[in-house]
């Protein structure tokens, strides 16, 4: 497959992006926020412009595989049954499934698949821990959760960002890299909004 353009790549993403937001409403929007959220903290945290569109790319499809999780998880309202959370665990490793044609994608694909490995290695698909988990990963797990929990849908209402920031702060060091909630609680003042939904 010959090299892709910057604006092939980004149609790329485009689409799949409008495919996801097709099938689970307003995870376009989420991705969006998430990849600005992320590249802002991996900038704070000095990555090189190569290493941050790397993070971008994987930021804003990490998410991607829920386009083959049944539509019905993804739009419930109210909470997840237990059987319906480990059908949802999967879409990272969906996500990879999804993505591992693309030559371009091959350095954001190990932060895609581990984004809900956690600090303590207690996440998953891997159960990997501390500095095993690619850094990119450890960001997009402090951009996503910001995000989601700032955000409304349809199973819970939007917190403020102060009391985002607080849960943040709150995990680091078990569920969180601490540098990364630093980093992010330095530069996160700082971000415009965003496709917001």
């Amino acid at each position: 497959m010959p090299d892709l353009t910057a604006r092939e790549k980004n149609e790329t993403i485009r689409n799949l992006l409008k495919a996801l937001d097709m099938h689970g409403p307003g995870e376009q929007g989420h991705a969006e926020r998430v990849a600005v959220y992320a590249v802002a903290t991996g900038g704070e945290l000095g990555l090189a412009d190569e290493e941050l569109l790397d993070l971008r790319y994987a930021a804003t499809l990490h998410d991607v595989g829920k386009v083959k999780v049944d539509a019905s998880l993804l739009n419930k309202l109210g909470r997840l049954e237990d059987h319906e959370i480990e059908s949802m665990k999967l879409h990272a490793e969906l996500s990879l499934e999804l993505l591992e044609e693309f030559d371009w994608l091959k350095a954001a694909l190990p932060m895609i698949i581990h984004h809900h490995e956690r600090w303590d290695g207690q996440g998953y698909p891997t159960g990997l821990g501390a500095n095993l988990i690619p850094i990119g990963s450890r960001i997009i797990a402090v951009a996503e959760t910001f995000d989601v929990l700032t955000t409304d849908a349809g199973w819970k209402s939007p917190c403020s960002a102060e009391s985002a920031i607080n849960e943040l702060k709150a995990c680091a060091r078990t569920q969180f890299d601490p540098d990364v909630v630093q980093a992010f609680i330095k530069v996160q003042p700082l971000i415009q909004p965003v496709g917001m939904d």
